[in-house]
């Protein structure tokens, strides 16, 4: 006798930014996180509308006008909810079981755009059925919480991953993870070289996640770099509770032992946005260490235009990916002009024309870095 499929009914609409997300231990704890940041908040959507109690209901329904509410979004294109939702569709999971043995999966077998009878497009996503062992089971596993509205504020990946990892572990206080574990597994930056190196990395990842994740959600907390001689080798957390934080309002605008984005005061960094005329062009500047005015930046911003460079991997974001781009050529600049000063040759007298032409060398073929 065949036998007979589970039955699946189907979860509408109602998203409120107010709803809890409750995961299982293994979808916290996966050793790496192949989703980019709008996948990870299209999940979070998901799981904020089943009741993990009721396998049965497994699709959810809701309107693209409900999930741009939700986001805070005037519109959101129907191509970036397409890349979104082929994301969660095809990305594999991968879960560490006993005896070093793994077990990959997707999340979802389907995600349907259409418009309902009155006109409205419409998603639909409905989970696999091995992946109903991490949504619904939620007595084989421990699960914890936290309400959506904590996570779809945030603009960077690193942001979220980091605001997850601090939610599970904030029971304990205090606690120490090593540097290792916290750049390649909690927030997923392995294999990004240029993050080796504690300076970079936390002026580029884990500073603006920790002053994303203290502005904008329930969790409040502060850091400490360990050092074994002059290398740090760990970080230490320190989670503030409700009630640790009565009386400590500078807590929230400005978190304890934590520098604010590249070491620049809040003051500082609307200075150089009022200099350049734009956030964006103020952003990829930095790059550059601000040595080149307006002008020159507008032409910079015109050559990066025609070259093809990626996003940055933590923010998804390509402003930041042009950032780190200008940083590399910009320190390629100055070993150029030390090694012609080390050489007694002539030196770069008109440093933006040189840099120009540099970048415009790279216009006929991909970056890469």
């Amino acid at each position: 006798m065949a036998t007979k499929k589970p039955k699946n009914e189907e979860i509408q609409g109602n998203l409120d930014p107010k709803y809890w997300v409750q995961k299982s231990d293994p979808l916290v704890l996966m050793r790496s996180v192949p989703f980019s940041l709008g996948e990870l908040k299209i999940l979070d959507t998901y799981i904020s509308r089943i009741n993990a109690k009721d396998p049965t209901r497994r699709t959810v329904i809701f309107t693209k006008e409900e999930y741009e509410e939700l986001m805070g979004l005037s519109c959101v294109d129907y191509r970036t909810l397409q890349k979104h939702t082929k994301g969660v569709l095809s990305k594999v999971v991968e879960l560490q079981m006993p005896n070093k043995d793994y077990l990959q999966f997707v999340l979802f077998e389907r995600a349907y755009y259409h418009k309902d009878e009155y006109g409205k497009p419409i998603i639909e996503l409905t989970c696999t059925q091995l992946a109903q062992d991490l949504f619904f089971c939620i007595n084989k596993y421990h699960y914890f919480k936290y309400a959506l509205e904590n996570v779809i504020k945030l603009t960077r990946k690193a942001s979220y991953l980091l605001y997850v990892y601090i939610r599970y572990n904030r029971y304990r206080g205090e606690w120490d993870v090593s540097l290792d574990e916290l750049r390649d597994t909690v927030l997923d930056c392995k294999g990004h070289e240029s993050y080796l190196a504690f300076k970079e990395f936390k002026r580029a990842v884990l500073d603006p996640a920790v002053k994303e994740v203290n502005k904008k959600t329930d969790c409040h907390f502060a850091y400490e770099a360990i050092k074994r001689g002059r290398r740090v080798v760990k970080i230490k957390f320190i989670y503030q509770s409700q009630d640790q934080l009565e009386g400590q309002t500078s807590f929230f605008d400005e978190p304890l032992d934590v520098p604010l984005l590249s070491d620049q005061s809040e003051d500082e960094e609307e200075k150089w946005i009022k200099f350049y005329g734009s956030e964006q062009l103020a952003i990829i500047a930095e790059g550059c260490n601000y040595e080149f005015n307006k002008a020159e930046m507008q032409q910079i911003f015109a050559v990066l235009l025609r070259i093809n460079i990626p996003k940055d991997h933590n923010t998804d974001d390509l402003t930041y990916g042009r950032q780190f781009y200008l940083r590399e050529k910009y320190a390629a600049l100055n070993a150029e002009a030390a090694k012609k000063e080390r050489r007694g040759q002539k030196p770069i007298t008109d440093r933006f024309k040189y840099f120009l032409g540099m970048l415009e060398s790279d216009t006929f073929q991909p970056a890469s870095y």
